[in-house]
């Protein structure tokens, strides 16, 4: 199943597309799609699509539809009902607006030109409900500087002690950080699944931010990750 096969809803017309290519024990993860525009008002990085119902290029969408790759949502490839069409040439535009929501390159909230209520990099505690989903109260938001500072859709990426999780190979582990303080457990280190990421509506998952900023050069590791995992350009040297 290719990277830019796409979904309908079995309730409402609200595609999904794949942006990541099939690879046995992996998560999928799907980009959300909608007829409104409304983060696009608020800045969110978008790609418009319109639809193609027949033909080599088809994606079977049933009219203009916004692609979001801030909202972000991994599922598991068997759990995935058979795709309607694919996204054709507009995958290589999506992965280059996946990348800017990402934030990829742009460091952390206190880099220098970041948007001045820019969230990027800063670790947060996720509300219980979260917790017990993701069996940790701990993520770092990742969401581009500027769309990040709106509270709305941020992308995050749960935070799991090293000391008791074992190192997959999409994992990153991190041994050093002031950040790591923000809890006992970090104590040796974190552990980050790069296959975890996801995006969540501010109010109803996260419960409060912490004054801990993930560093740069930590950040840098991560970004350099998502690149592998989402087949993107890598970023700059140093970025």
């Amino acid at each position: 199943m290719p990277a830019g096969s796409t979904w309908l809803n079995r309730d409402k017309p609200r595609p999904f597309v794949l942006t990541t290519a099939y690879t046995p024990g992996r998560l999928a993860t799907l980009v959300y799609g909608s007829s409104q525009e409304t983060e696009m008002r608020h800045g969110a990085a978008f790609i418009a699509v319109e639809p193609v119902p027949a033909g080599l290029r088809r994606n079977r969408l049933r009219s203009t539809t916004y692609f979001y790759p801030g909202t972000l949502l991994p599922v598991r490839y068997p759990l995935l009902p058979p795709h309607a069409g694919f996204l054709g040439g507009a995958l290589d535009e999506l992965r280059r607006m996946l990348r800017r929501a990402l934030g990829i390159g742009q460091g952390s909230c206190l880099a220098p030109g970041a948007d001045s209520n820019s969230r990027r990099g800063r670790v947060v505690i996720l509300q219980p409900w979260m917790e017990r989903d993701l069996r940790t109260s701990l993520a770092v938001l990742l969401t581009e500087s500027r769309y990040s500072a709106e509270a709305n859709y941020q992308i995050i990426l749960p935070i799991y002690p090293a000391a008791r999780s074992p190192l997959d190979g999409d994992d990153i582990r991190i041994s050093l950080g002031e950040w790591l303080t923000v809890a006992p457990a970090l104590e040796e280190g974190a552990l980050l699944p790069i296959p975890a990421v996801h995006s969540v509506w501010q109010a109803h998952a996260i419960a409060r931010e912490t004054e801990h900023v993930m560093d740069e050069e930590s950040l840098a590791r991560i970004d350099r990750a998502l690149c592998d995992y989402f087949s993107l350009p890598d970023p700059p040297p140093g970025g």
